[in-house]
């Protein structure tokens, strides 16, 4: 008998659908949550059927697992190891360095990542996707090891957590937060290894606030080395320093609370702080650190719903583990809230006409990606596999190709992307000049494909074109293959066990 793909999303009885109405007056109000969301997953799980038809392919989720690591290492800074394997990419900024007290005192400030298709490292969404990246490395490290990829993922995290311990430059006192100038690097349409011109650092002190994105480092260099240590493995260098770091940055986070100067896209700091604490409990194996963050989750009323999993707001993952470590249930209902909401079966409005659920135009691939993370790692839990499962299948295959159009990751899938928004691949080989002309207006495809990465997606309409100009739809960024790469492994980790839910299958072969 042959597997079956979901061509209907979620089909409801008249009934339950007028049961699982969503209101407009709020998002806690959702469902009559205090009822419905307590419900055991196996009851919601049976509320609904599936329309299927015939099947016999799933994605090759190793491959696009592998594919968004080279998209990391295309992002690197600094000085390129030996084993480099995007050979378009050299070593650039070497010039990223701090000199304080009329020189006396120098900061090494190489290395990281990239944000995006810019050349400026910003820590706070580098920190962010590190930490995600580790999470979903943790939680379905079996995919990892069954796809082959344990030390290129250890690599690959451990670039930007190796920079991070660079920018805290004096512990406990101070951190830089961001290298490059918002105002002179995106004037410029170039590749990072022909930048020369010396690149502005901004730092955080205890005179400061920024306990947003230095508690993010220290959630970032905590997830790292639990993610080391769960390997097994005892040659993984700086594990050690991470933890202790860790620590030194959370406690300084805690005495600059409040949002890192010049932020704009970030509201909250509180939330962070949290996540932070939890890291450092698993890190550390204290238990303070625990009921600091259940505490600290109380006292700043984290338990409402999020607009978005993003760098922006991280509370559901820490729901997830703050369930996971005590086994409260005001965790799950909490986090099953934000799921339920945005499921189809409740809420249809967010939805594209061929099935993505859409929650922004500016990369908006990014909140699905996120949203499906969080669906997989809570389905883990047993909180309504069936559905969340379902709803990962279905969200993963439109970003995979299966939306009659085409795949949304470069280098996989049907006609996928080829012009991101992006300088380094866009330039022509490395000794030629990289002008407007030959890069960023060349009416073809960038000169190197940039492997594995998750542009940023359509408008509500499924609408899309290929076009680098259009930095709404086709920037790249690490933020944005963060969740996506964990949930493409927790794919594997169910296809591996046997548990690949029948609208993860597709008609036709991967290309």
């Amino acid at each position: 008998m042959c597997p079956y793909v979901s061509i209907v999303l979620l089909v409801l009885t008249v009934n339950t659908a007028a049961s699982f109405k969503m209101p407009n007056d709020g998002a806690d109000k959702l469902l009559n949550a205090d009822e419905r969301i307590r419900r055991k997953g196996d009851e919601l799980d049976n509320e609904y059927t599936i329309e299927t038809k015939p099947a016999e392919f799933v994605h090759d989720y190793a491959r696009v697992m592998s594919k968004s690591i080279l998209f990391y290492e295309a992002q690197r800074s600094g000085e390129l190891p030996e084993n480099n394997r995007i050979k378009w990419r050299g070593d650039s900024c070497l010039q990223d360095v701090v000199a304080e007290n009329n020189g006396r005192k120098v900061y090494d400030l190489t290395g990281g990542w990239y944000d995006a298709g810019d050349n400026i490292k910003f820590n706070l969404p580098m920190a962010w996707s590190t930490s995600v990246l580790a999470l979903g490395f943790i939680e379905f490290m079996d995919a990892y090891e069954k796809a082959g990829l344990m030390d290129d993922m250890i690599d690959s995290i451990a670039w930007p957590c190796d920079y991070l311990l660079k920018c805290h430059t004096k512990i406990g006192r101070e951190f830089y937060y961001q290298v490059g100038d918002t105002k002179v690097e995106h004037r410029l349409w170039d590749r990072p290894e022909d930048l020369t011109h010396d690149r502005i650092a901004f730092k955080v002190t205890l005179q400061d606030k920024g306990s947003d994105v230095v508690a993010l480092a220290s959630a970032a260099l905590a997830s790292c080395a639990v993610a080391f240590r769960k390997t097994g493995r005892n040659d993984i260098s700086n594990v050690d320093e991470y933890a202790r770091n860790a620590v030194s940055l959370y406690r300084f986070a805690k005495n600059i609370k409040g949002l890192h100067p010049g932020q704009k896209y970030v509201d909250k700091w509180e939330d962070k702080l949290v996540y932070a604490a939890v890291w450092l409990h698993l890190v550390t194996g204290e238990p303070r650190y625990l009921k600091e963050a259940e505490d600290l989750y109380n006292e700043y009323n984290l338990k409402g719903r999020s607009w978005a999993f993003s760098w922006s707001d991280t509370r559901e993952a820490t729901k997830l583990m703050l369930y996971k470590l005590t086994g409260k249930k005001m965790y799950t209902r909490s986090v099953m809230n934000y799921i339920n909401a945005i499921l189809p079966i409740n809420n249809p409005k967010p939805y594209t006409p061929r099935g993505l659920y859409y929650r922004s135009g500016w990369g908006s691939l990014r909140y699905s990606a996120g949203s499906v993370f969080i669906a997989l790692i809570a389905a883990k839990y047993d909180l309504s596999p069936k559905v969340y499962r379902e709803f990962a299948c279905n969200q993963t295959n439109y970003m995979l190709g299966d939306n009659e159009h085409h795949s949304f990751v470069i280098g996989y899938g049907k006609d996928p992307p080829c012009s991101p928004h992006h300088r380094a691949s866009s330039c022509p080989e490395l000794g030629v000049d990289c002008l407007y002309r030959n890069a960023f207006s060349n009416p073809g495809c960038n000169h190197h494909e940039l492997t594995g990465a998750l542009v940023g997606g359509p408008n509500e309409n499924d609408e899309w074109k290929d076009n680098r100009q259009d930095y709404v739809k086709n920037e790249v960024a690490c933020d944005y293959n963060a969740p996506f790469q964990g949930a493409i492994a927790g794919l594997l980790e169910l296809e591996m066990n046997g548990e690949l839910p029948p609208a993860c299958y597709i008609l036709k072969e991967p290309v």
